[in-house]
This record gives C-alpha cells, sequence and structure tokens, in this order.
C-alpha cells in the first residue's frame, strides 16, 4: 500500500466518492473502506500520529510500524489476528447503510428497520471502543434503542436484542425505544403517476442525486420526471418524484432557470410539484433540460456528475447481494 505524506498522512487509496465510503472516525486516524471493492484492508487518514500509534497496529499488524516511521510503500501482512479490523469494518459498513442504504421500490431493495440498525451498530462500536474518537460513542448509539423487541423465533436478532439489553445496563442507559419512519408512501410508490390533464409538449426524466437529498427522502433508483403541459392557454412544468422509506424533507427541483416547490402528493403518493413557466421553457437545448430535485438547507444543486448513474446503479447492485447474504450485517441481510 502507498503511503502519502502532506498534511495528513495517507495510507492506500482513500474512496473519492462518499456515496462508496464506508468510515471509521478513530484516535488520531480515519479508516475508510470502498463498499463496492470489498477489501479488507482499509485505508486509512492520520492526523495525529502518536494518538493512532495505540491501535494502529490492530488494523496493520506489523506495518503500522513502517506506516508510521516514514515508509513511502508498505505490505500488510496476510496472516494475523484481525479481530479488531473486522470489528472496525462492521461498524463501518453500518454507518454507510446509515447514511447511503438505497432503499428503492423501483429497484427492489427494502429499506433497513432502523432499531436493528441502530442496535447492532451499538454493538458493533462497543467491540471498538477502546480506538474511537469519541468516547461516549456506545452510550450514544444505544439511547435511541433499547430496549430492542424482536420475535423470540429468530435466534439472530433476539441475540442481538439481549446484547443491547446487557450493554444499556453496563452503560446505564436508560430505555428510549427508537421511532421508526412511516413507509405510507413508500409502499404507495410502488403504483406508479397518474397522469396529468392537458397536452404535454415536452417531457423527460433525470436521476436523483443521493448527495442532495436526505438519506430515505426519495426512492433510490426512481428517476424524477418532468413534463412540461399546456392547459387551458397556459404552460406549466409539472415535476414528480417517488418517494423514499422517510419522506417529510421538503424538497424543491430546478429545471434550467426554474424553481418548483415539491410539496404535493398525488393519488398514487408520488411528491409533486408544479409551477408556471413562460413558451421560451420549449426552446432549451437538450442538455439543459435536466430536473434537479434537492432539499432546500441540506444541499444546493451542483453541476451533474458523468460518473455518478454507474456508480450509484453499482451501489444498488450491492444492497441487493446483501439480502440474505451470510457475509452481510445483520441489519443488512434481514431488510424487509
Amino acid at each position: 500500500m502507498r503511503v502519502t505524506r502532506g498534511s495528513d498522512l495517507v495510507v492506500g487509496d482513500w474512496p473519492t466518492s462518499p456515496e462508496v465510503v464506508a468510515l471509521l472516525e478513530g484516535s488520531g486516524a480515519s479508516l475508510a473502506w470502498d463498499v463496492l471493492a470489498e477489501d479488507a484492508v482499509p485505508a486509512a487518514r492520520v492526523h495525529d500520529p502518536e494518538r493512532a500509534s495505540e491501535w494502529l497496529w490492530e488494523v496493520y499488524g506489523d506495518a503500522a510500524e513502517a506506516i508510521l516511521g516514514g515508509a513511502a510503500e508498505v505490505a500488510v501482512p496476510g496472516v494475523g489476528d484481525w479481530r479488531v479490523r473486522d470489528a472496525c469494518r462492521r461498524a463501518a459498513q453500518l454507518d454507510w447503510a446509515r447514511a447511503w442504504w438505497p432503499a428503492s421500490v423501483t429497484a427492489g431493495v427494502p429499506p433497513l428497520d432502523p432499531a436493528v440498525l441502530h442496535a447492532e451498530r451499538a454493538v458493533a462500536l462497543s467491540a471498538v471502543e477502546h480506538l474511537l474518537d469519541d468516547p461516549e460513542a456506545v452510550e450514544r448509539a444505544l439511547a435511541p434503542v433499547v430496549p430492542l423487541a424482536v420475535p423470540t423465533s429468530d435466534p439472530e436478532l433476539a441475540a442481538l436484542a439481549e446484547r443491547v439489553a446487557e450493554l444499556a445496563e453496563d452503560y446505564g442507559v436508560e430505555p428510549r425505544p427508537a421511532e421508526a419512519p412511516s413507509r405510507a408512501a413508500f409502499a404507495l410508490a410502488a403504483g406508479g403517476a397518474d397522469g396529468a390533464a392537458g397536452v404535454t409538449a415536452l417531457s423527460g426524466s433525470s436521476s436523483v442525486d443521493w448527495a442532495l437529498v436526505p438519506h430515505g427522502a426519495v426512492d433510490a433508483a426512481a428517476p424524477a420526471r418532468w413534463a412540461v403541459v399546456r392547459r387551458q392557454g397556459s404552460t406549466v412544468l409539472e415535476v414528480s418524484v417517488v418517494p423514499g422509506p422517510a419522506p417529510g424533507t421538503r424538497l424543491a427541483a430546478r429545471f434550467g432557470d426554474v424553481e418548483v416547490a415539491v410539496d404535493g402528493v398525488d393519488a398514487a403518493g408520488w411528491l409533486t410539484g408544479a409551477a408556471p413557466v413562460s413558451a421560451a421553457v420549449l426552446l432549451l437545448p437538450p442538455d439543459r433540460r435536466v430536473l434537479t430535485v434537492y432539499a432546500p438547507g441540506f444541499a444546493e444543486p451542483t453541476a451533474p456528475d458523468p460518473d455518478a448513474p454507474a456508480r450509484r446503479a453499482a451501489i444498488i447492485a450491492y444492497a441487493r447481494s446483501r439480502l440474505g447474504s451470510p457475509t452481510a450485517t445483520t441489519t443488512e441481510r434481514t431488510a424487509r
């Protein structure tokens, strides 16, 4: 692995796209895995070598000394006790799932159970507590999910619930049940949208940039649709987007210079919006006929990333591969 030295010391190739990064913030250094690469050995960004030296050897073995000692290239041992590294990977994977899991009716990726996610994350963090940057990380992770009620017929979830209860007692955390997001609109989205009255002069669709909306606000795979409609002598831009498992975020859309508040819901459960436009919108060149959905106050529209559609398709395929997989986290494997 290459070691790059600058303001921070970087080990390996740090993932460049936030959608693929499974990240763990350690004391003095951060670890990152690219979920699509599924490498066992993470990249690292070291900002405090002295603090990181207390635990980095548990991730890189004997190579840690060379990393901190000035080597430009290191070889991580292939054999060793990697229980801590594996635990770090699990905690990072769960944080990735919490932020980027692409729940989608369209793509057949079910939403994660938030109670199971937070419970498993608390257990994972407790296994690596000694190296975390936040000394109260386990308590924070436990607070919203204990006690965890699961069917006793599922031994894996029953064991998770028991472990969470033990941790809650050990850390003195008072129970406060987590609230699962409403999935009513998410279920309705499978039905599709109703057609609008009027004459459609132009129509199309654009993918939704996951970085511009909160996780779960929209269906991760369904495109946002737009139409320029002539109705009763006026021209209107209509937009619609399929909601995700956690709707409720204020959304807007931009099409050329036109801003549309996406503040309605149609009979099929799609999120909708409309705004009057001049007939000049019909003259927009094809490269400007792009609908950008975003959440005001959360993110602002940016230039489209040409590599994003292929990367997100790969992430959706990856998420589907985790369903029922014995190598996946409990949270991913039991998604429904």
